[in-house]
């Protein structure tokens, strides 16, 4: 009999049956409590044997009773459990347990970034990389007095050359800015890097008042420094400047950070099946969760049964394609009936100046006569231009490859018109991919679509779909809607992208039944935050509206908000400019995050696409399914904020909404409502769409 399991653990302890001991401690400046609050905890910690303490806002929390003050005070003492109305109480509690967590899990785990890394499980190497096993644990306290525990299994990331190394091997690699971290602390402190100290480590730092030397003379008498050795300066996140060793520190390292050439090395490692994932991930938690003396657990509490989800698998979609041929998947509909909305789209060729032998022009020349011959076959005539004939011979080349590519492409898209193809080899695009798309598509509004002239692209008939598929939605064509309506008559994407301390909204918004897009819009308005301006939201509601009734000639009667993450927006916002015209509204949660795994245990662990687990108006939904080389898949964190459609109807358009990866033969784990908004605000950040775009049908951050 199959059993249906969440990396979920739910206490059978409620938080009520907790006491804490409970400091009010004065601020000296509202405006710095993080800072300060650090700070208190590190005195209190070694003035009472590093005991588990905790501290949110002005308010410091533990399981015994803080005995040892030093010349620290505090204005009020409780002893008692929180108070659940209390998000602050709650948040003291979580914090707490999993302080706890640290404490019993010593010494066999260490903590690393938030992460508990077991000191016994040796680092696997590659390409200069060392990659650790880690437990990822979050704890959440409800208002309705549960504690549920959250767990899953990842990875942590470092490199093997020191700072020392690095600054020997390649100093220009080290700049200002780029973040290190103390791999020598158990924590794993990170920093930004300042510069390089104009000392060394026998003279004086102005910041020490004594030398690197005399410093660790006195901290640790048994290191030998040599009097010439260099010193840096590294940041804080209170920007206090600290001198450090280069050979403490290492560059900082992240999944994200990782460079591409090393990802297929990387993913082999981690990358697991749901069977080996899920082996290790299931006792090792239970096991580190279950010492917790002032908490009770039932062994059977991970399943999603016993957890109080239903669980049930949606049903996939059928897709409808040109000629009325209905299919499950892209390919084989695309190969049945062709693209759903056909026509015309005019197409340029940029080719790689570099590609100039006749072999390599051969190759490209038949490439696109396979583009055209496969396109006219899915009912879609490509019709090159001819306005760009000549320029290649007008260009250095190396210019794709050259230091200044930026300068020297400042002139050429003016030559183009339509999509623009541009054919390069792996080099040039590698050098060049972030530039062309700034100044053809930020500079000049100007699509392009980038594709590697290499034998394992030319041949891949997938890759030659792929491309058409790009090309069409970036020419406004529709590939293919659902095969039946969705619940919503119209569906809007939000996000907000974070990228070098910008934050900007993006917006996708799929109108209509059928999951068809008629507008896209990246706002040019910068955000404070994680939460979307009242001026914006209400662009965006007005955007929505007028888009729609353009395309119907009538107002929707129901709109679907997908929020990209926690959404902190201004509900009554929305209703007072809605409710007014009769439109009905509800507002979702895509969090695509969550530190859970759903799995299926018969005989061994599996995963099953649609497999969804749902509680009142929230739930889990694991989207795709992965072969096992590829890895285990991850779940959805689905919450609706409101009321109006069933909460099923809502997973199900959110499942639905994930077949509409229309510039792919791959279907996505996200909805594209969220999908496209998050590459439409990032491509908007870093300056690769024109803020003016013309392209308001199409997809040109694809």
């Amino acid at each position: 009999m199959n059993q249906y399991y969440l990396t979920e653990w739910r206490a059978l302890t409620k938080a009520t049956d907790v006491t804490l001991h409970l400091y009010t401690v004065p601020l000296q400046d509202p405006s710095s409590r993080h800072a300060q609050g650090g700070k208190l905890i590190f005195q209190l910690n070694k003035l009472n044997n590093f005991q588990p303490i905790v501290f949110f806002d002005q308010y410091i929390a533990s399981f015994e009773e803080i005995k040892q003050w030093g010349n620290e005070t505090f204005l009020q003492y409780e002893a008692r459990p929180i108070n659940l109305s209390r998000n602050v109480e709650r948040t003291l509690l979580e914090r707490l347990l999993k302080k706890q967590l640290e404490r019993l899990g010593h010494p066999q785990y260490m903590m690393n970034r938030g992460k508990f890394r077991s000191k016994q499980a040796h680092p696997k190497s590659t390409s200069g990389l060392l990659v650790y096993p880690a437990l990822d644990l979050n704890v959440n306290v409800s208002e309705t007095d549960e504690i549920v525990f959250g767990f899953d299994l990842t990875h942590q990331f470092e490199y093997r050359e020191n700072l020392l190394q690095q600054l020997k091997r390649e100093p220009k690699s080290v700049a200002t800015g780029m973040r290190v971290i103390d791999s020598t602390h158990p924590k794993s402190y990170e920093y930004e890097f300042v510069e390089v100290a104009p000392y060394r480590a026998s003279e004086v730092s102005p910041i020490l008042k004594c030398s690197i030397i005399d410093y660790f003379a006195k901290k640790d008498p048994k290191r030998v420094i040599a009097p010439d050795a260099l010193v840096v300066h590294v940041k804080d996140r209170n920007n206090q400047i600290l001198p450090y060793l280069p050979e403490q520190l290492k560059q900082s390292c992240s999944f994200e950070t990782i460079p591409a050439k090393q990802l297929g090395a990387v993913n082999r490692i981690i990358k697991l099946s749901p069977d080996a994932r899920m082996s290790k991930l299931m006792p090792e938690a239970l096991d580190l969760i279950g010492r917790l003396p002032m908490l009770q657990f039932e062994r059977k509490d991970v399943r999603a049964a016993r957890l109080g989800y239903t669980i049930k698998t949606l049903q996939s979609p059928r897709l409808r394609f040109g000629k009325g041929r209905t299919a499950s998947y892209a390919k084989g509909g695309l190969n049945q009936g062709g693209v759903f909305e056909t026509g015309e789209a005019t197409v340029s060729f940029f080719v790689d100046p570099k590609l100039r032998d006749r072999q390599k022009l051969q190759q490209v020349l038949d490439f696109i006569k396979k583009l055209q011959n496969t396109s006219e076959r899915f009912g879609v005539t490509l019709n090159v231009s001819t306005k760009p004939k000549g320029l290649s011979q007008t260009l250095s080349t190396d210019l794709l490859q050259a230091e200044d590519v930026m300068f020297q492409l400042k002139n050429v898209p003016k030559h183009f018109e339509g999509v623009v193809v541009v054919i390069a080899e792996e080099a040039s695009l590698s050098h060049s991919y972030q530039a062309i798309k700034r100044e053809f598509g930020g500079k000049h509004d100007v699509v392009t679509q980038c594709v590697e002239l290499h034998d394992r692209v030319l041949n891949s008939e997938d890759t030659l779909y792929n491309i058409l598929l790009g090309i069409y939605v970036k020419a406004g064509l529709q590939p293919w809607i659902l095969g039946e309506p969705l619940h919503s008559d119209c569906f809007v994407g939000l996000d907000v992208s974070h990228e070098n301390g910008k934050h900007a909204s993006g917006i996708i918004q799929i109108i209509g039944k059928d999951g068809a897009m008629i507008k896209q819009k990246s706002l040019s308005t910068s955000e404070a935050g994680e939460k979307i301006s009242a001026e914006t939201m209400r662009e965006i509601v007005y955007d929505t509206l007028h888009a729609f009734e353009e395309q119907y000639g009538h107002t929707p009667a129901h709109i679907t908000f997908h929020r990209d993450g926690f959404g902190r927006e201004d509900l009554a916002l929305i209703d007072s400019l809605l409710s007014p015209r009769g439109i009905r509204f509800d507002y979702v949660e895509i969090l695509k995050n969550v530190n859970r795994r759903m799995a299926i245990h018969e005989k061994e662990w599996k995963t099953s696409q649609g497999l969804s687990y749902t509680k009142e108006r929230m739930g889990y939904l694991l989207s795709t399914n992965p072969h096992v080389r590829v890895g285990m898949a991850k779940p959805l964190k689905v919450v609706q904020q409101t009321n109006v459609l069933p909460f099923e109807d809502v997973l199900s358009d959110v499942y639905r909404l994930s077949f509409m990866h229309v510039h792919s033969l791959l279907k996505t784990r996200l909805p594209i409502t969220t999908h496209y908004a998050d590459l439409s605000s990032t491509f908007h950040n870093r300056g690769l769409i024109n803020s003016n775009t013309q392209h308001e049908e199409a997809l040109p951050f694809v």
